[in-house]
């Protein structure tokens, strides 16, 4: 098993309460091995564990001191005050036990949840690389045609680039240079097909990352809009502000 199949096991928390049987012990002692940062975090560990018993430690009953240097005194005891003291360790050893699984309880959960946000990180950062990868093969597919979109009288700075694919009826935009929205506008961008104007998407806030569309056949031009938050069933013409010609 890999280190964070190891870590989210918890073998590493049993070692340092010694509830690991030998066999458990060699695989723990492997791995401090072949990763050494696990030393620092099972050092970590055995100080959390040690502050736990301070701040919880039980004091022992009242004149406890007394009887045991009276016992150490006496070679033998009676069998029932054997029984007695017996009793007495056994019931503080419980606790400690107690106290010491509910540590080992607190810092696996503490664990896991620290596990869990790292495989959702990584979860997230295999997708964007699968993402980037899917955009890059797009890009350099021959069958892909980029058209610039550029700006119109109501925005002459405005520019976006478009990758249009007959092939595989796919399109993409790269929003490259449209200004910010207020929260209430939404860029949305349009397809000339048989002269009228049909939606192939709204081009989301983050303008800095490329962008799916609806691929539609036989259009003619694209153009982007400027339309409320959510988009329009009908583009507003008076707020047009990049087009251009496929």
């Amino acid at each position: 098993m890999d280190k964070e199949t190891f870590l989210a096991s918890g073998l590493l928390e049993q070692h340092v309460l010694g509830l690991t049987d030998p066999n458990e012990e060699e695989v723990v002692a492997q791995y401090l091995e072949r990763y050494p940062e696990l030393r620092e975090e099972v050092e970590d560990m055995r100080k959390a564990i040690e502050q736990y018993a301070l701040q919880h430690a039980i004091p022992p009953p009242p004149g406890i001191k007394g009887k045991l240097l009276q016992e150490i005194d006496q070679k033998s005891a009676p069998p029932s005050s054997q029984t007695a003291a017996t009793h007495g360790r056994v019931t503080w050893l419980n606790i400690g036990v107690i106290g010491a699984l509910a540590l080992l309880c607190g810092l696996t959960a503490l664990r896991m949840r620290s596990l869990q946000a790292e495989n959702h990180t990584l979860q997230g950062q295999l997708i964007t690389c699968e993402s980037r990868e899917k955009i890059i093969a797009f890009l350099r597919d021959p069958q892909t045609t980029p058209v610039m979109l550029e700006g119109t009288a109501n925005a002459p700075q405005a520019a976006a680039l478009v990758y249009w694919n007959e092939a595989k009826h796919e399109a993409m935009i790269n929003p490259f240079s449209l200004k910010p929205l207020s929260s209430k506008e939404q860029y949305q961008i349009w397809a000339d097909v048989d002269g009228k104007m049909l939606s192939v998407g709204l081009i989301s806030e983050n303008l800095e990352k490329y962008q799916e569309l609806k691929y539609l056949p036989n259009a003619t031009s694209l153009n982007i809009t400027i339309e409320p938050q959510g988009g329009s069933a009908e583009p507003t013409v008076s707020r047009l502000v990049a087009n251009h010609s496929i």
